[in-house]
């Protein structure tokens, strides 16, 4: 603290600190000082948070894939969170939703396939029943059960099938304008030449 000059009730000025000269081994890797970097951390906060919270639900999404929970959701609710800030995010959240969007409607699509969801559905909420009556010690594994078999239940409700239709159709057409887009900036490119 010889450096600074200390005002009267012993701290150091933001003009001093903001002249101070930082560390070597600080320049060494591009920080200034101790006041840009805690700006910086300022500034990236709320990423910071949404990434934790985002690989939290990431990686509690990947653990339900082999344990009963509805993995497949929470996986596309932790790439919901991520991408509210990261654009990496938004593009893995439209391939997976799409991909569950298309697997759910050739499985819907038949009589046969919303026979299996609905009796699917019904066994995994009785087996959560019967887990969360029998084995209380493993109440979550039941609530897991539960959820997993609402949202099977729910698949087979008109209201979600029409959403499924509609996002299928809406990702067809944006991939139709993708297309009709790049074969517009090839032709623009071509008569430049």
């Amino acid at each position: 603290m010889d450096r600074f000059d200390l005002d009267r009730d012993g701290t150091v000025g933001d003009e001093e600190l903001a002249a101070a000269e930082p560390p070597a081994r600080w320049r060494r890797f591009g920080i200034r000082g101790p006041a840009i970097l805690f700006r910086w951390f300022l500034r990236n906060t709320k990423r910071m948070a949404v990434l934790v919270a985002g690989v939290v639900v990431l990686a509690a999404g990947a653990s339900m894939l082999v344990l009963p929970g509805p993995g497949v959701i929470v996986l596309i609710l932790g790439l919901a969170i991520l991408a509210t800030e990261f654009a990496w995010a938004e593009r893995a959240l439209d391939r997976t939703s799409d991909t569950a969007a298309k697997a759910m409607t050739s499985i819907s699509g038949s009589r046969t396939g919303k026979v299996g969801l609905a009796l699917g559905g019904l066994g995994m909420i009785a087996v959560g029943v019967v887990v969360l009556v029998l084995l209380p010690k493993y109440w979550m594994a039941s609530i897991g059960l539960f959820i997993a078999g609402v949202v099977g239940l729910a698949t087979v409700h008109p209201r979600a099938q029409q959403w499924l239709a509609d996002r299928q159709r809406a990702t067809a057409e944006r991939k139709e304008a993708a297309a009709d887009r790049g074969v517009a900036e090839e032709s623009g490119d071509s008569e430049a030449r």
